[in-house]
């Protein structure tokens, strides 16, 4: 795996199970075959604050930011 995965890894351990599973999905599973505009709004979800975030991905507040609300489509697939 790439260094800068391993580092993305770390950075998906989230301050609860639910948020780590879902982040560690999408890493895993597509982020490494994914465009580069996924890449990186994988990498600014991983920025966000652990309540803002679970917003997002249980759809309770979708994001103005098209590309992390393809993130949150893949993350679900």
């Amino acid at each position: 795996m790439p260094e800068n995965v391993n580092k993305l890894a770390w950075r998906c351990r989230r301050g609860t199970k639910e948020l780590d599973v879902l982040m560690q999905k999408f890493l895993n599973n597509f982020y490494v075959s994914a465009p580069s505009e996924l890449q990186q709004a994988f990498e600014r979800m991983l920025d966000m604050q652990d309540p803002e975030l679970y917003d997002l991905l249980i759809g309770r507040q979708p994001s103005s930011d098209k590309a992390i609300n393809k993130v949150i489509e893949y993350i679900y697939r």
